[in-house]
C-alpha cells in the first residue's frame, strides 16, 4: 500500500542574509596575508631543485645520509648557483 505524498512546503528564503558581520574584512586580511611583501628566494632558482634540497634536509634529519647525498648530487647538476652552493655546504656537513 502506497502512502500519499504531500508536496513540499513553499519556503521563501530570499529574506535571509548569509553575510556575517566582519566577513568581508576577514577575507581581505587573508588575501593580503597570502601575497608575499618581497620576493622569496632567488628568482633564478628551480622549484624542483629547491624541493630536492628540502628533501635532503629531511633525509639528513631522519639519519638517511646516503639518500641526502644522492639528492644533493642531483642539485649540483640541476640547480642554480645559489642552490649548488647550498648543496656543497650540506655535502661538506655530511662528509
Amino acid at each position: 500500500m502506497l502512502l500519499p505524498v504531500e508536496p513540499a512546503p513553499n519556503l521563501d528564503l530570499s529574506g535571509i542574509n548569509l553575510d556575517l558581520p566582519g566577513t568581508a574584512k576577514a577575507e581581505e586580511d587573508v588575501t593580503i596575508a597570502m601575497v608575499p611583501s618581497e620576493p622569496v628566494g632567488d628568482p633564478g632558482e628551480n622549484p624542483e631543485v629547491a624541493t630536492k634540497i628540502e628533501l635532503a634536509k629531511a633525509y639528513e634529519e631522519m639519519g638517511d645520509r646516503d639518500g641526502a647525498r644522492e639528492l644533493l648530487q642531483e642539485v649540483l647538476g640541476e640547480g642554480s648557483a645559489t642552490q649548488q652552493d647550498k648543496a656543497r655546504d650540506m655535502l661538506a656537513r655530511l662528509a
